[in-house]
């Protein structure tokens, strides 16, 4: 049997997990932005049919659609869905691997028997996601993973495309390579593979070998195989998959600063997403990574590994003042910030030993689900507030270690309260 593969891709997937998680939010142009000096991340398809485009300025957004709704990105809402429609898929077969953090490939091969069709499965996909996520996603289908993930962009949104082996000649045959950039051609190749006379899919696949390999190395290759519609990478099982190598945050400053106190607020804030964004994806990790760009859009970045493995904010923004400390004075006012954490593992859910560790875990953890629910930093650290005044929205005038709707939050009472003590 022909292999059938999917690439199950979301469609306008961060501003559609905010449409779907705020009803006021259906039907209308939104597009989803980052803090401070940003562009546009995610348009939703309204906001698109005015021409809104990924990477626009929220500027250029408001002047082609006055009415456009900005709504500040919140990577635990994109992540947790993209959890969730994991755990959907999974419900078909481990043959699941995720590619980005809104596609994943999936092998159907061995479930399209008994009459039922790789159409029929997909089908069935897109209708559970839609009634358990009220998402919408697009599938390709194809014999391997470049035709499923050309397929699965030739009819969005909500689509469903397949293209067979047989299908490949005819397909190719007019499809310029600029198409390919979704297969594996990116745009700066494409532009070279025009400049080079070959317009179309099947030229690709009809070039010399050696004219190729002259041209663009070794990848010359694989490009080709890509003409041809060939490619004989195998979808991995779930638990094998790569995982996602790294988890960080960036942050460009409302106007650029030397001031340290400003700077540290900002760090300390980032460590506490990306923390945040380990623990929901159940990960830690031990090297931190910390960079800087400066007014002229010059920079660094610097990076330390420590001999155990962590998924808390004030460890991961310990160890990035160090980094910060070491090179210290800045040589020039600061514009952005970034921080992440590599070298994964799985945290395996055993409880600690000592009563304070698991006390702790405890709290970190009901912090999460309220910050999970209410918004970022409902509950933060007081020196956020430093950030929050030099660019950020203050959501809660805080108090003491942590706060909750302006109060001051100290230990546990009973199974996932917290206490209020002011």
């Amino acid at each position: 049997m022909e292999p059938k593969i999917f690439l199950i891709d979301m469609n306008a997937f961060f501003a559609s997990v905010e449409q779907s998680i705020n009803p006021a939010l259906r039907g209308k142009p939104i597009v989803v932005c980052g803090e401070g000096r940003t562009i546009v991340t995610a348009a939703s398809y309204e906001a698109r049919a005015f021409g809104i485009k990924t990477g626009s300025t929220p500027c250029e957004a408001k002047r082609l659609c006055p009415g456009v709704i900005i709504v500040r990105s919140d990577m635990n809402k994109y992540v947790g869905s993209s959890l969730n429609i994991h755990g959907i898929l999974l419900r078909f077969t481990e043959l699941v691997e995720p590619f980005s953090i809104d596609e994943c490939f999936m092998d159907v091969t061995s479930l399209c028997r008994n009459g039922k069709t790789a159409a029929d499965i997909a089908r069935e996909i897109k209708k559970l996601i839609k009634a358990e996520l009220n998402l919408l996603c697009s599938i390709g289908i194809g014999p391997n993973k470049v035709i499923a993930k050309l397929a699965s962009k030739m009819q969005k949104p909500d689509g469903l495309v397949e293209i067979t082996r047989a299908d490949i000649p005819g397909v190719f045959e007019t499809i310029p390579v600029e198409k390919l950039q979704g297969a594996g051609v990116g745009r700066k190749i494409s532009e070279k593979l025009n400049s080079l006379g070959i317009k179309t899919a099947k030229e690709l696949g009809q070039a010399g070998e050696d004219f190729m390999m002259f041209h663009f190395g070794i990848s010359g290759w694989h490009l080709k195989r890509i003409g041809l519609g060939e490619d004989s990478s195998t979808v991995k099982e779930y638990s094998y998959s790569e995982r996602e190598k790294s988890f960080g945050h960036s942050h460009t400053l409302p106007k650029n600063t030397f001031d340290l106190q400003t700077i540290r607020s900002y760090l300390l804030m980032l460590c506490e997403k990306t923390a945040a964004r380990l623990r929901t994806a159940g990960m830690s990790g031990k090297t931190v990574h910390f960079y800087v760009r400066y007014g002229d859009f010059t920079g660094f970045g610097r990076q330390k590994s420590l001999k155990h493995h962590i998924n808390k904010g004030l460890d991961i923004f310990s160890t990035a003042v160090d980094i910060l400390e070491d090179v210290l004075p800045l040589e020039k006012p600061v514009r952005l910030l970034g921080v992440s954490i590599s070298n994964l593992i799985l945290e395996n859910g055993q409880k600690f030993l000592f009563e304070d560790i698991e006390r702790e875990r405890k709290l970190t953890g009901i912090v999460d689900e309220i910050n999970n629910k209410y918004g970022d930093f409902t509950i933060k650290p007081s020196s956020v507030l430093i950030a929050e005044n030099f660019g950020i929205e203050d959501r809660c005038g805080l108090i003491g270690k942590y706060n909750f709707k302006g109060r001051k939050v100290s230990g546990l009472i009973g199974k996932n309260n917290l206490k209020i003590v002011e």
